[in-house]
């Protein structure tokens, strides 16, 4: 029970208490005050009427006594009067009904009066005339007491709804600030840190509301410094200082998130041979200021193409990785980025004839970074050697579906609901229990299957991401309605996630299928987060109310900041599989893994890691802050969602 329901109660208790003694006490001054009313009344009629008889009985005059008796009796209210003459035992009697209207027979039954009786002998000198007896009818005294209580007891009534109405309002008022420091700490329990509570009148709840603001401000100040942290080591780590792209390091991490999935892709290596000229001719400033305009026209690249990465490997290289990229595309982006550059070099380009060339490589199927990395070098070493143009290719996959085809293949697999579907366990590491399963999609044409990673940069070049979820999302709702223990994962499409009408639909769909909220997850790609989206987040707040669980994809991809995190308030996150290869790898380094699952922990949420293969990783992870893990160790199963 609450405090101010007992608050409450306690108090009206009390004051029903206090009504109930002075009830008593008014009924039973009433009672006493009606008693000897009726007593006195009976004593001064009994005087009265025998002064009255005594002249009529010492004449004899019969008729007249009874007159009088008669005479009285009607105009008072007397249950008996009675006259014994003693001379002829003559009798007088008058009696009324002890039974009165007005007043319920089980209040007459309470015995509350008794009658009050006066006997006296009436004479005529020393002559004994007979007896009178009156008995006073306590009928009267029952109706006066009655009404009295009933008058009393409705004036209590409304005073005490009147009473219990201020009472309500007046300790909601009072307590307001508890009130206050309730949800102020259920806000602090889910690491959302609100505005700060008004200090109250009272001088001790204002101690405790001030304690708990200070509290609330203190633990706010912590995550933030400890999300900031974290993102100073990343950057520390893995961000190069001048360009304020990613280093060595994070491509290399990048890389390895890009090669573990089967896609398609290419990569270019860009060297600015025009730095070392700027170096020369105008000094360290003028080049690092060079080198700090590539990286904000590179960092644009990477805001406009989410699927692009960039970092600065050396003094004058570059590396784009380019997922999802044909050969097509990657000669368009290698001809703007050239462009681009000449536009940006001013005078500089008087130094230098060809200020940058470039290798690029397209992705074949089981090739790792560092020989992706020796090709686009050696086409980089050819760009140089040629007499004309600016960069070289490395031959194209050869079993590659033209992007043209891609379209066509993906809207008649949509509209044929042809896709073929797995789901894997993500199960958490110290509970037997698991999170949930990841659903995933393919295409089968003519026998040959292309996975998510192959089909997926196309789907997102046509916009295609918004009719192609919600298809899946129908079929999983009915699919989750048909098992009750089944708990879904889906992620959804970056080029969905940017319509209007699309999110519009997905609260439709969340309000329509609301009693499967708790077992769908909806993973977002951590790239849609990179700028404040306040249409997208508002429809994860709604989601998120209904009880839909929310997940972040690809949980520190990205270079930027973290502080995301407390505004989208995800259920969980899935962390880039760079960060868990390196932690795994022999002489590995889990620092980077730790700092930012402990982000993640801080306001409460699970943590995931992907592509674990083996028990010895899962070992390896569970004395570091990771809560679950999935991957090869239980591989995708075959699944069927009814059409």
């Amino acid at each position: 029970m609450t405090l101010y329901r007992q608050l409450l109660l306690v108090v009206l208790l009390i004051y029903g208490g206090l009504l109930a003694v002075v009830f008593s006490i008014e009924i039973g001054n009433t009672r006493a005050y009606l008693s000897e009313q009726q007593l006195s009344d009976v004593n001064n009629t009994s005087t009265s009427l025998g002064l009255s008889l005594s002249p009529y009985l010492e004449d004899g005059d019969m008729v007249a006594a009874e007159s009088v008796i008669n005479a009285m009796f009607d105009s008072g209210y007397y249950q008996q009067i009675r006259l014994q003459l003693f001379a002829d035992d003559q009798l007088i009697d008058r009696r009324n009904s002890p039974t009165i209207a007005g007043v319920p027979q089980w209040f007459t039954n309470l015995d509350l009066f008794q009658p009050s009786e006066q006997k006296q002998v009436l004479t005529s000198g020393w002559m004994q005339l007979g007896e009178l007896t009156v008995v006073g009818h306590p009928g009267y005294a029952y109706l006066q007491l009655w009404s009295a209580m009933v008058d009393l007891a409705k004036l209590f009534l409304v005073g005490f709804l009147i009473t219990v109405l201020v009472l309500i309002r007046a300790l909601r008022y009072l307590l307001k600030p508890l009130q206050q420091i309730q949800q102020q700490a259920k806000q602090i329990e889910q690491r959302n840190f609100g505005q700060a509570i008004p200090l109250p009148r009272t001088q001790e709840l204002r101690s405790v509301v001030g304690a708990i603001n200070h509290m609330s401000d203190n633990i706010a100040q912590q995550f933030a410094s400890q999300v900031q942290e974290v993102n100073s080591l990343r950057k520390q780590a893995l961000q190069d200082p001048v360009s304020g792209l990613g280093n060595r390091r994070y491509f290399l991490n990048q890389s390895q998130s890009w090669l573990a999935e089967s896609g398609v892709g290419g990569l270019a290596l860009v060297s600015l041979d025009i730095i070392e000229a700027i170096h020369v001719h105008g000094g360290f400033n003028q080049r690092d200021e060079f080198i700090a305009a590539m990286g904000e026209l590179f960092s644009s690249y990477t805001e406009q193409q989410k699927q692009l990465v960039i970092a600065r490997l050396s003094n004058l290289e570059f590396a784009i990785l380019a997922e999802g990229y044909d050969q097509q595309q990657l000669e368009a982006l290698a001809e703007q980025v050239q462009q681009d550059i000449q536009a940006r070099l001013g005078t500089w380009q008087q130094h230098m004839a060809r200020p940058l060339v470039m290798g690029l490589v397209l992705r074949q199927q089981q090739e790792n970074i560092s020989e992706l990395l020796t090709a686009a070098d050696t086409a980089l070493q050819t760009a140089r050697d040629l007499r004309e143009g600016f960069y070289c290719l490395v031959e194209a996959e050869h079993s590659q579906i033209p992007r043209s085809q891609w379209k066509q293949l993906l809207e008649t697999s949509i509209n044929q609901h042809s896709l073929a579907y797995k789901t894997q366990v993500v199960q958490f590491i110290h509970s037997p229990q698991q999170l949930h399963q990841e659903l995933f999609t393919s295409i089968e044409v003519d026998a040959q299957r292309f996975a998510a990673g192959q089909f997926m940069p196309a789907l997102e070049q046509f916009k295609l991401g918004a009719k192609f979820d919600q298809m899946v999302l129908e079929k999983a709702a009915k699919a989750l309605l048909a098992d009750p223990q089944l708990k879904l994962a889906i992620n959804l499409t970056l080029s969905a996630l940017g319509e209007l009408s699309f999110l519009n639909w997905l609260v439709e769909l969340a309000l329509r299928y609301q009693s499967i909220a708790p077992r769908l997850a909806l993973e977002i790609p951590e790239t849609a987060f990179l700028r404040e989206n306040q249409q997208l987040e508002s429809s994860l707040d709604v989601l998120r109310e209904l009880g839909y669980q929310i997940g972040i994809d690809q949980y520190g991809r990205n270079l930027n900041s973290l502080n995301y995190l407390s505004r989208v308030k995800p259920h969980y996150v899935k962390i880039d599989y760079g960060y868990t290869a390196q932690a795994l790898a022999e002489d590995g380094d889990s620092h980077f893994l730790s700092a930012i699952c402990r982000a993640a922990r801080n306001l409460q949420i699970v943590t995931v890691a992907q592509r674990v293969e083996n028990q010895q990783q899962v070992e390896l992870l569970s004395v570091l802050p990771v809560d679950a893990y999935q991957g090869y160790i239980a591989p995708p199963q075959p699944f069927a969602l009814a059409e």
